[in-house]
């Protein structure tokens, strides 16, 4: 696996939450390279990080609209 194309991966699925990236961030965690195995380690924590975040916000959205809704 080329390292560059993996930090690739790792943009796609930290930005874009792209399936197919995180598959391929989730093939190289359990490569015998040392190097790429943290890389994409790293990447796949730092998007788990990222669309919990989202998920967040999406639910306090949600909240505040429900809540102007109800005149609350």
């Amino acid at each position: 696996m080329d390292g560059n194309y993996m930090f690739l991966c790792g943009v796609m699925w930290c930005k874009f939450g792209q399936q197919e990236a995180g598959k391929e961030l989730l093939r190289a965690a359990k490569s015998g390279d040392p190097d790429m195995s943290a890389l994409a380690r790293a990447m796949l924590a730092k998007g788990a990080r990222r669309l919990g975040d989202l998920e967040r916000r999406a639910q306090t959205s949600s909240r505040a609209i429900l809540e102007g809704s109800l005149g609350g």
